[in-house]
This record gives structure tokens, sequence and C-alpha cells, in this order.
């Protein structure tokens, strides 16, 4: 498969100039440039996907308690955007399908991250892969499925094998190779702090593009670039046109 990726990939949209995980928070970052942009998936409390990064409503909206306890109907009534600034007032949570339908309308590619709440690991998964399926049969190269989660990987795996996959990591420790192997991984998505030129190669020679996050100083941005990333995953366009 060829997948057409880019330098830059807009995090949660384009975080630092729009509410994340919004869709005005998407289209922002098409006008920005961005190609790509980077989500987070969960479920309400009735199975429906929709954007959130937190597993506590609060930070990016006026609700509270556990998103999985709230069904669509409640999650839609929120603000999730008045606390960004009072021009996004009124912003809502996306569900995943309008999520799909916007971007496709504004030709950004997707890094889809399965973002479980604890305990709903599988059934997130599941239902993630099988709207990939109906929706975006045609969109195989313009989307990477990727997680913290390894049974969320191997759940797409198994259920959406034509999406490729990226294989989210945190610290990098060891083991990292034989799991992003044994999930069939497409990509490597490291914190960008445990990065040095060694362990750019190191991903490389084993095979693996790398996807790194998120990297809002235009220096530390060129310094991976030049090391060979494939991707930085940016809140800040200043970040990604510094280099353009």
């Amino acid at each position: 498969m060829s997948l057409r990726l880019s330098r830059f990939v807009g995090h949660r949209g384009i975080a630092a100039e729009a509410p994340e995980n919004t869709l005005t928070g998407f289209r922002l970052a098409a006008e920005a440039g961005f190609l790509w942009v980077e989500f987070d998936v969960m479920l309400s409390a009735d199975d429906v996907p929709v954007l959130h990064h937190d597993e506590e409503l609060g930070r990016t909206d006026n609700g509270s308690g556990p998103v999985a306890v709230h069904p669509l109907s409640a999650l839609k009534a929120l603000d999730a955007g008045s606390w960004f600034g009072p021009g996004f007032a009124g912003e809502r949570i996306p569900t995943f399908e309008e999520t799909i339908a916007c971007c496709r309308a504004l030709g950004l590619s997707m890094n889809v991250e399965i973002k479980p709440t604890t305990g709903r690991e599988v059934r997130t998964a599941e239902l993630v892969s099988d709207m990939l399926n109906d929706l975006c049969p045609d969109l195989t190269d313009r989307i990477i499925v990727s997680s913290f989660v390894p049974d969320c990987l191997r759940i797409a795996q198994e259920k959406a094998p034509d999406f490729l996959r990226g294989y989210l990591s945190d610290t990098m420790a060891e083991g990292w190779h034989g799991a992003a192997k044994d999930l069939g991984c497409f990509s490597v998505h490291p914190n960008h702090a445990c990065l040095d030129a060694g362990l750019v190669t190191a991903i490389h020679d084993a095979g693996f593009r790398i996807l790194t996050y998120t990297v809002n100083d235009p220096e530390r941005a060129e310094s991976l670039i030049g090391w060979g990333v494939d991707a930085v995953i940016t809140d800040e366009p200043l970040a990604a046109a510094a280099l353009a």
C-alpha cells in the first residue's frame, strides 16, 4: 500500500488555534495547510464512537463525570468550545462518523487514535474497526489506526486489516520492536522526548515509519526531521510553517 504521509500532522486538529477534537479544529487545520490530522476516539454510554481525549468530561467541555456513562444525546448537549475562547462557544463533541465525513470533505488524511475508557478497550476497537470498514473502504491509503493499548491494535488487525496500524509509546521501553511487529504495525509513534538519532535509525532499520508527538518547538521539529523522522505531530501551525 502506498501511503501519502506528510511531514506534519495536526494534533487533535490544530490544538493551538481551536478546541481540540472538534470539527472547527479540523477545518482550521486544513486552512493552515495541514494534510493530516490526529484525533482520539472513545465510546459514549450507548456505544457511539465520539471524539474525546480524557476519560472524564470537564477539561474541554462544560460536562462532568466519565464520558462512558453519558449517552450521545447528553454529550451532544455540552459546549466543547467556550473553554478555549468565546468565539468557539457552542462547539459540539463530534461523532467519529461526523469526523470522517468532515475530513473526507476537507481532503484530510487521518491518524485515528483508539483511546478507550478503562474496561471498554475491546468494544471501542471493534466499533471503530467496523466503522472504518463501512465508511472508509476507499481511504485505506489515508488512514493510520494507532493506540497505546495493544489489544485495540490487535482487534484492528483482525477486524480492519486493510488499514495501517501505528504503535503508540510514551517511553519506547524494551519490547517495543516485538510488540509492533506482532501487531503488524506500519509505523511507530513515540513521544518525541524519548527519541535521539540512534533510536530513529533503529526504528527505521526495523522496518517502521516514525510519527512522533507532540512537537511544538520548531528547533526540536527540525532536529527530529534531520534525524529522519517521517512525520511530526504538532499543535502549532507555526512550527510546521517554519520548516515548510
